[in-house]
């Protein structure tokens, strides 16, 4: 049966922006036969590079589940309702937070601060330095934000702060004090829900992530892959546990699952997005 692979971003297909060539002939090799490639990611449609987009793959799920691509057109917008995102960012004004949304993201200067102090070749850090500062925000800017990260100085005020949070958000960690609300409707497992009934014929979905907000559809998917850098709650929901990104684990994952035939691997090559 043909099979629909949904892929993580940071520490699945890439790390700080740079994919392992390796990652891409397999692909490459998985679409021509016949399988499908969806990037399945909590990042919104602004916080990521063009060449991304420019590799054309099947469709795009961003956002946690809450705006779906399919060929290039979007087919699923669900923003976060202003009154929530306002209300976030009231209660959560003294951390360093993000309005992050799918043409525009605005960060604290906070968080500004924070991404500073990340390695020079962060690409991600470098973008979110780039986003404008949220007091910049507009009424009508906030009709496209998804999802609010953010990150707390102690345990004491995140669980301050979480208690606040309306029933129908969520809170995924990620980190020690950091995190993300979203919509409790929308996740990554709604993603391929959505996908796979996107189309008439039949086909298994299979996921491949790392980290804790891939777990919703690590367990959702047929089947479930970690990487082998992921974190151990991760491990514990795979089906298959695959060698690390940069020692070709995107590509022994496919060909475990015989989507691929055996390529020559020549070592890891990266293709990466300019610095910003």
């Amino acid at each position: 049966m043909k099979k629909i692979i949904f892929l993580d971003l940071d520490g699945t297909l890439w790390t700080f922006e740079q994919i392992p060539s390796s990652a891409l002939e397999a692909i490459e090799l998985a679409r021509k036969n016949g399988h499908k490639i969806y990037i399945n990611t909590g990042r919104t449609r602004c916080e990521v590079p063009q060449f991304l987009l420019d590799l054309n793959f099947d469709g795009y799920c961003f956002g946690a589940g809450s705006e779906i691509i399919i060929d290039n057109k979007q087919v699923f917008f669900k923003p976060l309702e202003k009154r929530d995102t306002k209300f976030i960012q009231h209660i959560a004004k003294d951390t360093g937070h993000s309005l992050e949304g799918s043409q525009m993201t605005f960060t604290s200067e906070k968080n500004r601060e924070r991404m500073r102090k990340f390695h020079v070749d962060n690409r991600m850090g470098n973008r979110f330095l780039s986003f404008p500062d949220i007091s910049e925000i507009t009424d009508k800017d906030y009709e496209q934000i998804m999802k609010i990260s953010i990150h707390f100085d102690s345990t004491a005020q995140r669980e301050e702060i979480l208690k606040q949070i309306p029933e129908h958000l969520t809170f995924t960690n990620f980190m020690h004090l950091g995190g993300e609300i979203t919509q409790k409707e929308y996740n990554k497992a709604t993603a391929i829900q959505f996908v796979k009934d996107y189309y008439n014929e039949e086909y298994e979905t299979v996921a491949i992530g790392d980290s804790e907000n891939d777990l919703t559809m690590l367990n959702y998917a047929d089947i479930s892959v970690a990487m082998g850098n992921r974190v151990d709650c991760v491990k514990e929901k795979a089906d298959y546990v695959t060698d690390k990104i940069d020692n070709d684990g995107l590509y022994k994952a496919f060909k475990y699952l015989k989507l691929i035939g055996a390529i020559n691997l020549d070592g890891v090559r990266w293709i990466c997005s300019p610095r910003i």
